[in-house]
């Protein structure tokens, strides 16, 4: 693999194959999280994009292609974070953080500066996934976060979009940071001189741990705000 190749994981098995986490319905972030550490997740090209959902099958994990030659990232460990400093604190360690937004209509067509709700939008059912990568400040000295959303790049500033922390959003309210290895679990095995694990077998190498966070500090200031603060280091997840 290619230092600093971005990865696109694999969406699809999380819909397929995590089915105690409703589809396409609901879901739960630490649900997903918590696949990624038990089962790691594969490239998209492994499994790629298309309708079905809960419909894993049965011998999926022993007999798909990536699985059987390890090409897997796995989570290492993830933690929930809340506040204005503590999020700060874990991009600057492990790189950009998940958050669970309320979304309102009018963020639907956002399309540039910091978005505040407007007294007459409309809250949705649910919450919204999105990335936050770094920070930038306001002139009152407000956090105004930088997310990256899922909605392509024809939405808001080519995919990206300022969020202020205060306000109707709750962006502040939980996110989760997490470790995921920069490497396979077969390049981990190569570079240990060890045979590869068994595609099912559940492995932990916290060896990499460190240079992943390294890793993340790199790209720190991509995104940063007027205090050179913030981190964008990418390496996508479901």
């Amino acid at each position: 693999m290619k230092a600093k190749e971005t990865i696109r994981l694999s969406t699809q098995e999380i819909l397929e194959c995590d089915v105690g986490n409703q589809g396409c319905t609901a879901g739960f972030a630490n649900r997903v999280l918590m696949f990624g550490q038990n089962k790691g997740f594969v490239p998209e090209e492994c499994i790629e994009p298309s309708e079905k959902v809960n419909e894993c099958e049965v011998d999926h994990f022993e007999n798909n292609e990536c699985r059987l030659e390890n090409f897997v990232f796995k989570v290492h460990d993830y933690c929930a974070a809340q506040g204005d400093e503590n999020i700060k604190r874990e991009i600057i360690k492990n790189g950009p953080v998940v958050s669970q937004m309320t979304v309102f209509n009018d963020f639907l067509a956002y399309g540039e500066g910091v978005y505040h709700k407007t007294p007459e939008a409309m809250k949705f059912t649910g919450q919204h996934i999105v990335k936050i990568v770094g920070w930038s400040k306001s002139m009152d000295g407000t956090t105004e976060w930088i997310i990256e959303n899922t909605w392509g790049e024809d939405w808001g500033e080519k995919g990206y979009a300022k969020i202020s922390g205060k306000g109707d959003t709750g962006i502040e309210g939980m996110v989760f940071g997490m470790l995921i290895s920069h490497q396979t679990q077969a390049e981990i095995a190569e570079a240990r001189n060890e045979p590869p694990p068994p595609a099912s077998q559940a492995s932990n190498p916290l060896g990499d741990l460190m240079q992943a966070g390294e890793d993340a500090k790199q790209n720190a200031g991509m995104f940063g705000g007027d205090d050179g603060e913030g981190d964008d280091s990418e390496e996508d997840s479901s």
